[in-house]
């Protein structure tokens, strides 16, 4: 292995997999949307929830100025303070609800039933915020969502599911939320980070009406494995309680638009690729699905990508799903490259696969993914580490920790899904 190339290719897949993060200014996306959307000179309350919540409340205030009568900001993390009186921190729990997250579905109903002089309302929505938000409908309870959550998991269930289920049994989600809203006007900005149904069901659809019928929550609950029991019952029970409130009329004018989604991280990964002399192959801005299907069409197309012997990168943005099996510990970007490390052991040229978590975590904390080159696999036998194993056991963080190959991480203010690419040096 000619280390200095490889050092060279893994610089590359770095610089490439983050390019995106230069690219995008947060400020002027907000700008340009509130000043399409006419309300850029209105009194409004700001709701912003998500995991990019406190930033992009941060950057609407800054365009809104004294426009901003009130600002309630959920997020996953602290400190939940401000020096603005103006400005209330809730904290919720991530990925799986918590009593903070209940506290805070309750603050954010109180919040918008409490509007006085504002005369819209700015929901500013990301990723995260089913999680970090929640208030579901009797008689589902915490120990029924953490048990949904668990059960999502262990079927490999994409993320709609799970928000489709969420939502039928919630007194917020699926569009509950705005018979709260007490303003004439409300709209909803939102930062796609779901590229299986798209904005629709960020956040649990939170401003969108959903009104499925009995049969499809069932087929929901079959799908996850949950056709009976309690978690079954209590759902089913909630969804028909949720059904008298979304009777009630909504009062506001409401508009959802999107503020920015996953293909603009894509286009910036292809910009920086070009730049830097590789010949690209798009895989897309929707990879979605198991990830052992995924790493089998990127290994596909690493194959017929090597015909010539110039540099190339395969570049591609998504999510894909996990079913978790054993009791370690890992994350979808992690668990994409150990299986990739498979597909390269042999490979006859320099090559590096990276995978980033947009918002700067891949279920760890401090962790925003992994990579691997073709010597990956080698190096881990020679240190006792099994591939197989690691596989069987979900542990992809022990393992790429061990051979020093995870990417560090911290909160970006962005969620945009994942980004994965593999970097081929000349032949």
């Amino acid at each position: 292995m000619q280390v200095g190339v490889t050092k060279e290719l893994v610089n590359d897949a770095l610089a490439i997999s983050d390019a995106w993060s230069s690219e995008l200014d947060l400020r002027d996306l907000i700008e340009a949307e509130l000043r399409a959307s006419g309300v850029l000179n209105l009194r409004v309350d700001v709701v912003a929830v998500g995991k990019a919540a406190r930033e992009m409340a941060s950057a609407a205030r800054d365009v809104l100025t004294e426009h901003v009568q009130r600002q309630l900001v959920i997020v996953d993390e602290g400190p939940a303070i401000s020096l603005d009186v103006d400005v209330e921190f809730v904290i919720g729990e991530h990925p799986r609800p918590g009593l903070g997250s209940l506290m805070a579905g309750e603050r954010l109903v109180e919040f918008l039933e409490g509007s006085k002089n504002a005369e819209c309302t700015i929901f500013l929505i990301s990723g995260g915020a089913s999680s970090l938000c929640a208030l579901p409908q009797s008689p589902v309870d915490l120990d029924d969502l953490g048990e949904l959550f668990a059960a999502v998991l262990e079927s490999g269930a994409d993320i709609t599911t799970l928000n489709q289920l969420r939502a039928a049994s919630s007194r917020i989600a699926g569009g509950a939320i705005l018979r709260r809203v007490r303003t004439s006007r409300s709209i909803a900005l939102i930062m796609v980070d779901n590229v299986v149904s798209g904005e629709r069901w960020v956040a649990s659809g939170l401003t969108f009406d959903y009104t499925p019928q009995r049969h499809d929550v069932e087929s929901l609950l079959h799908t996850i494995g949950r056709d009976t029991g309690r978690l079954a019952q209590n759902i089913l029970e909630a969804y028909e309680r949720r059904g008298e409130a979304m009777a009630v009329p909504i009062a506001t004018n409401h508009q959802n638009r999107v503020l920015v989604e996953p293909a603009r991280v894509l286009v910036a990964a292809i910009n920086e690729a070009t730049r830097r002399g590789y010949r690209v192959l798009d895989v897309g801005s929707s990879l979605h699905g198991d990830v052992h299907d995924v790493v089998a069409l990127v290994a596909e197309r690493l194959s017929a990508g090597a015909t010539g012997d110039g540099p190339f990168c395969i570049v591609g943005v998504g999510e894909v799903t996990l079913r978790v099996r054993g009791s370690g510990v890992g994350g979808r970007c992690q668990e994409f490259a150990w299986r990739m490390a498979g597909a390269l052991d042999g490979y006859g040229r320099d090559v590096v696969v990276a995978a980033r978590a947009t918002d700067g975590r891949d279920f760890v904390k401090g962790i925003a993914g992994g990579w691997v080159d073709e010597t990956t696999l080698r190096r881990a036998r020679e240190r006792g580490i099994d591939w197989g194993h690691v596989v069987e056991e979900s542990d992809s963080f022990t393992a790429l920790a061990d051979l020093g190959q995870l990417i560090t991480g911290g909160r970006t203010g962005w969620n945009l899904c994942d980004v994965y690419l593999v970097v081929v040096g000349e032949r």
